[in-house]
């Protein structure tokens, strides 16, 4: 696994601050977002520091989107929000929103979503 010693989620994934972990496989870790702008807001984090989707989507041994998907059906499932639905977000840069440069995907539910968001 590759970290990078200043990344705060980096810091999470090896436990070195204690986060409320929802779920945890081989490649992620989810954990309750600290700022949650609904009632649920979770956030499935890389174990693997990559700055953003860019650094993983580029060519290398990444494949963790089959993975992501099934940790997002998942938690729709335990959350009781598959009927009504979610919204998923990957900021990417700073005009994308991205203020962590730590690959991950929020999980947001409980409420209606506007759309365009922002």
């Amino acid at each position: 696994m590759i970290l990078k010693e200043e990344c705060i989620f980096c810091k999470i994934v090896n436990k070195n601050i204690p986060v409320d972990i929802v779920k945890e496989t081989d490649n992620f870790i989810v954990i309750k977002d600290i700022n949650p702008v609904s009632q649920v807001h979770l956030l499935i984090i890389s174990k693997r520091h990559y700055d953003s989707v860019l650094d993983a989507g580029g060519e290398g041994e990444w494949n963790g989107g089959n993975e992501i998907f099934r940790l997002l059906c998942a938690l729709a499932e335990e959350f009781k929000v598959k009927d009504k639905g979610f919204r998923t977000v990957i900021n990417t840069g700073s005009d994308g929103g991205q203020t962590v440069n730590h690959l991950h995907v929020h999980f947001m539910a409980g409420r209606w979503f506007g759309w365009p968001p922002g």
